[in-house]
């Protein structure tokens, strides 16, 4: 509805891309989840050399190279590798529990995850490697790591601190410092913070209805289809809007987190938080960079931002979810 609102457009599409998402959905939930983890090896390459081949192929739009383009429509396979690590995590801690226990296992499962994590930083995507990180530390964590190794890692990430900025690039240097100063530059790099909280407080209590969103419909507000719905929402739906929006994210998260609670086994468990963890991060940063609380990464707001690939991703991780409930109470 809030993109059929501010785009006609562009709602066409999603509603497309929205039945290819459930079609995943419901196929991923009929497969039972164990046969699903077997097949995590030809996912995994099949991911990685799309990450690869993209920088030969892909697409660049505004400095990052991170689409193929085909007939008019957009493939990002950075989403993708989102489902791909839930998938591959769970399959290598299931598979041997014990692997935590060791710094070869601890070693082992990092040298899987950084071919990843490179490839979606060069292309660059803060944004997404920020939730890839978020992911893959938060299985490791919720599995039982050891937390020293986390002591050690944010030890190691704070003394690397002055050479990571200097890798960065110049517009993701002023984002960082416009997220500690909007005021910094309110015509450059601070315009999208400034705008977006405009538009959110713009819409008071009762917002100002469907389609009446100044902002957004004169296009004060930068990517308001993408990266700031949640702010094109709030303007034209208020803050009852978003209550409403926030409780409805709560119930989903909270389901998903009952389900992982009730899975009966380990394999169940770590997609499940995975999925959890994936979606949670994405939903955070991106009210966060709304409410200008967050720097802005372009994290897409799940389930709501436009875009294909992060739509499908999303739902086929929810029927990864689901086949955990239908199936784990299969489990001995």
């Amino acid at each position: 509805m809030t993109l059929y609102s501010v785009s006609p457009n562009h709602a066409k599409n999603q509603l497309l891309f929205f039945i290819i998402g459930v079609l995943f959905y419901l196929g991923l939930s009929i497969i039972d989840y164990s046969v699903l983890a077997q097949f995590w090896k030809p996912l995994y390459v099949t991911n990685l050399g799309l990450l690869i081949l993209i920088f030969v192929l892909g697409q660049t739009i505004s400095g990052s190279t991170r689409w193929f383009t085909f007939f008019g429509f957009s493939l990002q396979p950075s989403e993708f590798a989102k489902f791909t690590l839930i998938l591959t995590l769970g399959a290598l801690l299931s598979q041997k529990p014990q692997r935590l226990k060791s710094f070869k296992g601890v070693i082992q499962l990092s040298l899987l995850f950084i071919p990843f994590f490179f490839a979606v930083v060069i292309q660059p995507d803060l944004g997404t490697t920020l939730v890839l990180l978020a992911t893959f530390l938060g299985v490791l964590f919720y599995a039982g790591l050891n937390k020293l190794y986390f002591l050690v890692g944010f030890f190691l990430a704070g003394i690397s601190s002055s050479p990571l900025w200097s890798l960065l690039k110049d517009y993701q240097k002023e984002r960082i410092l416009v997220f500690l100063n909007p005021q910094l530059d309110n015509l450059g790099a601070g315009y999208n913070v400034v705008q977006s909280l405009i538009a959110v407080g713009s819409g008071g209590l009762f917002g100002k209805g469907f389609g009446q969103g100044s902002q957004s419909h004169l296009q004060f507000l930068p990517a308001y289809w993408t990266d700031f719905i949640f702010a094109s929402f709030s303007e034209e739906w208020g803050f009852i809007g978003l209550v409403i929006l926030l409780l409805f994210f709560t119930v989903l998260f909270g389901f998903i987190l009952y389900t992982a609670s009730k899975s009966k086994d380990l394999l169940g468990h770590a997609l499940v938080i995975g999925v959890f963890i994936t979606l949670f991060s994405q939903f955070f940063i991106n009210v966060g960079m709304n409410l200008g609380i967050m720097p802005v990464t372009g994290i897409p707001l799940p389930f709501m931002t436009y875009g294909g690939s992060s739509l499908i991703t999303n739902l086929a991780m929810l029927g990864l979810v689901q086949s955990v409930w239908v199936h784990s109470f299969q489990r001995v």
